[in-house]
């Protein structure tokens, strides 16, 4: 078989080119097969690398139970019952009685359809309200909720002013939808 000039260049530079890939590749192996004098400082920096990975692990750990100190605890917060309907209840006790505090009327109270809350294993429970309060009284109020130990959220507020002949500001009359969160059951 007779090989031409042109090819035997292409032959020996595609050898070469593999040769010089195989070594690449397979250096670190070399190395230490044939390499003793930097074998140490090496394994001295994977040893170095290896300790950092155990403590970071360690670490981790900690931060994990932290997190979860902390999950438990925000969760205290969250309404408590089995279900929507019950945590609904439990939402409109909480709203009668800072209602009380404040001398606010409420005129209705209509519970809506629970929903899926964003960013976690949660549900929204929205109550409605129908109330007549003084301004100053609806301000402490909606404040009351916002501050309250229990995670409520004011979602919608519409208020209506009722004025006197004279003009006078008499009372305001305000619908307000409030969230409160509740963990999902897999049940």
């Amino acid at each position: 078989m007779k090989i031409y000039r042109s090819r035997k260049y292409l032959l020996i530079a595609g050898i070469v080119v593999l040769s010089v890939g195989a070594v690449y590749r397979l250096w670190p192996q070399i190395q230490d097969i044939f390499g003793t004098g930097g074998s140490i400082p090496f394994k001295e920096r994977q040893i170095a690398k290896y300790r950092r990975m155990v403590t970071a692990g360690n670490n981790l750990e900690a931060e994990v139970a932290s997190l979860k100190k902390a999950l438990e605890k925000g969760e205290s917060g969250l309404i408590s019952g089995k279900t929507a309907a019950l945590a609904a209840a439990d939402i409109q006790k909480v709203l009668r009685k800072m209602a009380e505090e404040n001398q606010v009327e409420i005129k209705t109270v209509r519970v809506l359809k629970a929903d899926v809350a964003t960013g976690g294993p949660y549900l929204s429970v929205p109550v409605q309200l129908s109330i007549f309060s003084t301004v100053k009284q609806l301000k402490k109020f909606l404040y009351e909720i916002m501050t309250s130990v229990k995670y409520l959220t004011v979602k919608k507020v519409a208020i209506t002013v009722r004025r006197t002949r004279k003009g006078e500001l008499k009372r305001v009359s305000a619908n307000i939808t409030v969230n409160g969160f509740l963990k999902k059951t897999d049940g």
